[in-house]
């Protein structure tokens, strides 16, 4: 079994996770996931977004 990334691009997360990109694009950008900028580029922490899932949708910070 592949150890995971701490961090992911949004690709990466799509794939690892078979989600789509263009539905992580606009949970992003609403601020539902914390996300990491470098530059253009955002990267996610995969345990954030697993809590995100477990929680059933619930947006970061509430």
């Amino acid at each position: 079994m592949k150890e995971k990334k701490a961090v992911m691009t949004i690709k990466e997360l799509s794939r690892e996770y078979h989600f789509p990109e263009y539905t992580l694009r606009t949970l992003i950008k609403k601020g539902t996931i914390p996300v990491i900028m470098s530059g253009n580029r955002a990267y996610v922490v995969p345990a954030k977004f697993e809590e995100y899932l477990a929680k059933g949708g619930e947006p970061y910070g509430e």
